[in-house]
């Protein structure tokens, strides 16, 4: 699965069980930009949840 930078930053952060608040402070972007992209992500690689946006990452990363 190819992400682009901000989406593999916002991934290695859910996986370090960053919450969305946390993840727009480390990033310096407003918690509804950090939904968006979370939202992005489900609809790209067909998950529903942040376990499985993260178990489906580490599997293609692998």
């Amino acid at each position: 699965m190819r992400l682009s930078r901000r989406q593999t930053q916002i991934v290695e952060l859910i996986a370090d069980c960053y919450s969305g608040k946390e993840i727009a402070r480390t990033l310096n972007v407003s918690p509804k930009t950090v939904e968006s992209h979370v939202q992005r992500l489900f609809d790209r690689c067909g998950v529903r949840n942040r376990a499985g946006l993260v178990a489906k990452w580490m599997t293609k990363a692998a």
